[in-house]
C-alpha cells in the first residue's frame, strides 16, 4: 500500500518520495482566487506561494480519499512536529517554508495554525452551528490571509499602523472565501469524503437529513438552507471594504480588492444556481471584471 499511504507510521518520518505520491496535482491556477497575481512583485509572489505550496500539500492529505483518518493525522502531525522543530528534511515544500521563520516571525504560527484545521478535517470533525464553523475557518482560512499581510508589510519595510482592522477584514473576507467553497463543494465533500461543512442547527431548521447532500438537484428546503449560509456569508462581507482600505501598499490592497470582488460575485452566483446540480465557478469574463474593478475603484 506504499502508494495509499498506508506504509507510514506514527512518528516516523515521511520522505519526500511517499508524500509526492499522495498529491493531487491542484495549483493555485485552481483556486477560485488569486494567489498573488500580476500586481505583486516577484520576491512577494516567491514567499506567498511557499506557503501555498505547503497548505496545498496539507490540504491534499487531509482530503486524500484513500488513506485513513489515523494516517492522514500522523502525516500532519509529522508535519507539524517538523515545523515546531524547525527541523530539515528532505521534503523541499517544508524546508522552504522554515528558511523563512527567521525574517517572518509568524509565518510559522500560520502554518502551524492550518495543519491544526486540516487535523480536524482528517478526524471529521462535525459542525454544530454557525460559530463551529468559524471557528474551523479561524484556523482552516484566516491564518493564510494574516500571512500574506505580514509578508506585504515586512518585505516592503512598511510600518503597519492599523494592522488590527486590516487583520479583522481580512479574517472576514478568508472565512466568506473558506464557506464559499464549501458550498461550491457541498456534494463533492460528501460523495467523497462523508465530510458536511454545513451545521446540524442548519439541517434541524430546515428539516433535512444529511443524505439529501447526495441528491441530484436541490430541494426547496435545502436551496432555502443554501440561501442563508450565503446570506451570513455575504453579511460578512458588507464592511470588509472599509477595513481593506486601511492597507496603505497599493498592490496588497488591489490584491485584497480584488478577492473581495471574486467573493460577492461567486455569493450572488450561487444564489441563482445550484451546486448540488454542478459545481459552480466564475467565468474568464467574471474574473476579468473582478480584476479590472478591483483595479480601478477604491
Amino acid at each position: 500500500m506504499f502508494g495509499k499511504g498506508e506504509n507510514i507510521k506514527a512518528n516516523k518520518e515521511i520522505k519526500s518520495a511517499q508524500l509526492e505520491l499522495l498529491l493531487s496535482g491542484k495549483t493555485f491556477t485552481d483556486e477560485n482566487f488569486p494567489v498573488s497575481s500580476f500586481i505583486v512583485d516577484n520576491k512577494l509572489k516567491e514567499v506567498i506561494r511557499i506557503f501555498y505550496f505547503f497548505a496545498r500539500t496539507a490540504d491534499d492529505i487531509a482530503d486524500h480519499s484513500e488513506i485513513s483518518s489515523s494516517k492522514k493525522t500522523s502525516i500532519l502531525l509529522f508535519l507539524d512536529k517538523t515545523l515546531k522543530l524547525e527541523k530539515k528534511t528532505d521534503i523541499k515544500k517544508l524546508n522552504n517554508l522554515i528558511k523563512l521563520f527567521p525574517k517572518l516571525k509568524s509565518a510559522k504560527k500560520y502554518s502551524r495554525q492550518i495543519l491544526k484545521a486540516f487535523v480536524m478535517d482528517a478526524e471529521g470533525k462535525k459542525y454544530k452551528n454557525w460559530e463551529d464553523l468559524i471557528y474551523y475557518c479561524k484556523y482552516s482560512a484566516n491564518p493564510v490571509g494574516r500571512f500574506v499581510i505580514d509578508a506585504f508589510y515586512y518585505y516592503k519595510r512598511k510600518p503597519n499602523i492599523n494592522l488590527k482592522k486590516i487583520y479583522k477584514a481580512s479574517d472576514e473576507l478568508c472565512s466568506a472565501l473558506q464557506i464559499i467553497n464549501h458550498i461550491q463543494d457541498f456534494k463533492e465533500d460528501y460523495k467523497n469524503l462523508r465530510r458536511i461543512y454545513i451545521p446540524d442547527s442548519f439541517f434541524r431548521k430546515f428539516s433535512l437529513k444529511k443524505d439529501s447532500l447526495s441528491d441530484e438537484r436541490s430541494s426547496y428546503n435545502f436551496n432555502k438552507l443554501k440561501l442563508e449560509m450565503i446570506d451570513k456569508v455575504s453579511k460578512s462581507l458588507e464592511n470588509t471594504k472599509k477595513g481593506l482600505m486601511h492597507i496603505d501598499i497599493w498592490s496588497l490592497r488591489k490584491e485584497t480588492l480584488i478577492i473581495l470582488n471574486i467573493a460577492k460575485r461567486l455569493c450572488n452566483l450561487l444564489k441563482k444556481s445550484d451546486p448540488l446540480e454542478k459545481k459552480i465557478k466564475l467565468s474568464r469574463i467574471d474574473l476579468i471584471f473582478c480584476f479590472i474593478k478591483g483595479i480601478m475603484l477604491d
